[in-house]
């Protein structure tokens, strides 16, 4: 029994991970780019749908918000990949605009290699011109599979075809010997069937030929599918309480041949534990490199248990990317000394939140659900609200954290879905900032940022603090999902969770 116990937790451990892994770059099945800020004098929201093959065409809305938006005249969008930057680029591509309440313009990009790369959007108006980048990872997540009806009909012309030249070899080789209208000699007739056969024989080597090279270059194209690196996750003990260490023990790591990793919003690396099976556990950390491939935290006083690990990373090339894994947390014998930034919360699961509905905060505020959308429809972008409040029902003073007015983390009840949220979306400042300096030249000849920009990535381009929270998004597919909001009040990280249930597109 004892076996069958170990087998059992074995394979639920590999069944988690397989959902884990089914990411894009940065966050976990919900590979979508949304950005809420500036284009110059204009406030824009920008959704990248990123392909899911490279090369491959990138779906982008922009959509022009805020009081000034009917003085939007048109967008034009321009991919920028982190090696040519903008002087290597091609010129900007014009949207189409299409019918909605805001001045909404749709275009698509193709997006030649998997990497690092910025769509720049260009808006003109009244104003002027106006431009923002939003980075974007491009890499293949799956393979396009042909339709049942599409496969019946190339399988139809291409028996056509192979009959087709088969006759087109037997006319040729027997009565297109003869007068029009005389009778064909029976040795013909003979040589017509034999050459007729070999013909046949050799378009089904050349059949078998092709099927062949057609598998080898789709197990070639399999081999270039993004996986996450393979990190290794333990807990050491410690004298001053238990430590959460991930190694990164990927052999593309371990080789050097993936940038090296910079600090986003002052943090070499947002690490997030979620309790597995009722997600009633939220931590939110900032580990230290210990070495050149290891993170390492101490561990808040977490209830035991196995938590599914989720750490955000930034490269030195705008490339964003999730390690993830699955961690048994035992029971902490004592509270460790933590980063100040550091926040966990424990919230029990509730019904799905209505508009108004409120979870209390430490320091007797509450923060109030104030999402327009009662109802969350798969793929349908909308805004996921909050406010704060004072017990006395004001706004609340909120003090910027981490450089952010606050963070949101939405994750799936199944593990597979989880997006680190900002007001300004899932764009990553640092990254905004890399590809600034990159496009004006401010890289080594290796490629690497030098130290001022990289201290342009760490300070610039952070919002300001306010009691109103906006977060641009759209859930990827329909089921329960628990949306987690960050901030802080008196220097505290305070922690509220809201559940949602979210039906499948009509």
């Amino acid at each position: 029994m004892r076996r069958l116990a170990t087998l059992l937790r074995a394979s639920r451990r590999a069944l988690l991970l397989a959902l884990l892994v089914a990411v894009g770059a940065a966050h976990v099945g919900s590979p979508d780019a949304f950005f809420d800020g500036m284009a110059g004098p204009y406030a824009v929201r920008v959704i990248v749908r990123p392909p899911q093959v490279i090369p491959g065409l990138a779906e982008i809305v922009v959509r022009a918000t805020g009081a000034n938006a009917a003085e939007v005249r048109s967008v034009a969008v321009r991919p920028v990949f982190w090696s040519t930057g903008a002087p290597g680029s091609p010129r900007a591509d014009a949207t189409t605009r299409v019918e909605a309440p805001d001045p909404t313009f749709t275009g698509r990009l193709w997006l030649m290699r998997a990497g690092a790369w910025s769509v720049q959007v260009i808006v003109n108006g009244t104003r002027g011109e106006g431009m923002v980048s939003v980075p974007v990872g491009a890499v293949a997540t799956g393979q396009l599979a042909l339709g049942a009806g599409l496969r019946v009909l190339l399988v139809a012309l291409g028996l056509l075809l192979f009959a087709g030249m088969l006759t087109i070899v037997h006319a040729a080789s027997g009565e297109a010997q003869v007068e029009p209208g005389a009778a064909i000699p029976g040795a013909l007739r003979r040589r017509a069937r034999a050459v007729t056969a070999g013909a046949a024989v050799l378009l089904g080597l050349l059949l078998l030929g092709g099927a062949r090279w057609w598998d080898a270059e789709a197990r070639a194209y399999r081999r270039t599918l993004h996986r996450p690196l393979d990190v290794r996750t333990t807990i050491e003990s410690d004298a001053r309480g238990p430590l959460l260490a991930v190694a990164i023990v990927d052999s593309a790591w371990q080789r050097r041949l993936i940038a090296p990793i910079v600090p986003d919003h002052g943090k070499l690396a947002h690490l997030f534990l979620v309790k597995d099976g009722d997600e009633s556990v939220l931590a939110h950390l900032h580990p230290t490199m210990r070495d050149s491939s290891t993170l390492t935290t101490s561990l808040p006083a977490l209830p035991a248990g196995r938590y599914r690990l989720y750490a955000d990373v930034v490269h030195e090339t705008g490339f964003a990317r999730t390690l993830t894994d699955t961690v048994d947390v035992p029971a902490a014998t004592m509270d460790a000394p933590l980063d100040p930034d550091d926040g966990w919360a424990r919230i029990p699961l509730a019904p799905a939140a209505s508009p108004g509905a409120s979870v209390p905060l430490g320091d007797g505020a509450v923060m109030r659900w104030r999402a327009a959308d009662s109802a969350f429809v798969a793929g349908r972008e909308t805004t996921l609200a909050v406010e704060v409040l004072t017990a006395e029902g004001a706004p609340a003073a909120l003090e910027p954290y981490l450089g952010m007015a606050g963070h949101a983390v939405v994750t799936k009840r199944d593990g597979s879905v989880f997006v680190h949220l900002h007001p300004g979306g899932t764009t990553s400042v640092t990254a905004q900032a890399i590809f600034a300096a990159r496009d004006r030249g401010d890289t080594t000849a290796a490629g690497r940022l030098r130290a001022g920009a990289i201290d342009a990535a760490l300070h610039g381009g952070h919002l300001p603090a306010v009691s109103r929270l906006d977060f641009p998004y759209a859930f990827p597919s329909a089921g329960r999902y628990r949306v987690w909001v960050q901030i802080r009040r008196a220097g505290r990280v305070e922690t509220g969770a809201f559940d949602v249930e979210v039906r499948a597109a009509d």
